[in-house]
C-alpha cells in the first residue's frame, strides 16, 4: 500500500483495551501515509479520518497524541470488483440512519 491508494477495511474490531474507532469494515478509504513505527508495526493513516486521538502502539507500549493511525492488517487494497453501487449499498446497511 501506498499514500493515494483505495483500501477496504477488513477488520474493525477492538483488538486492545482501547476501543478503534472511526473505521467500519466494508467501507473505502483513501491511504494518507504508510509509516513503520521503531518496534516494526506497519501503520497507515488515512484521508477519511482525520484527527487527533492518543493513540497506542501496542509492540512500543507507548501512547503518543498524534492523527489517528491503524494497523495496515486492518486493510486490503480495493479492487475492480468494488464498483460504486456495492461501496453504496454497504455504506446504506452499515449507517441506515444517514439514508
Amino acid at each position: 500500500m501506498k499514500p493515494g491508494d483505495r483500501v477496504i477495511c477488513i477488520d474493525d474490531r477492538n483488538w486492545y483495551a482501547i476501543p478503534v474507532r472511526c473505521i467500519c469494515a466494508g467501507l473505502i478509504y483513501t491511504v494518507n501515509e504508510v509509516f513503520t513505527c521503531k518496534c516494526g508495526n506497519v501503520y497507515v493513516r488515512l484521508l477519511e479520518v482525520d484527527k487527533y486521538y492518543n493513540m497506542w502502539c501496542a509492540g512500543c507500549d507507548v501512547t503518543e497524541y498524534t492523527k489517528m493511525f491503524f494497523h495496515i492488517e486492518r486493510f486490503r487494497l480495493a479492487g475492480e470488483e468494488e464498483s460504486r453501487e456495492e461501496i453504496d449499498e454497504k455504506a446504506e446497511i452499515s449507517f441506515p440512519y444517514l439514508n
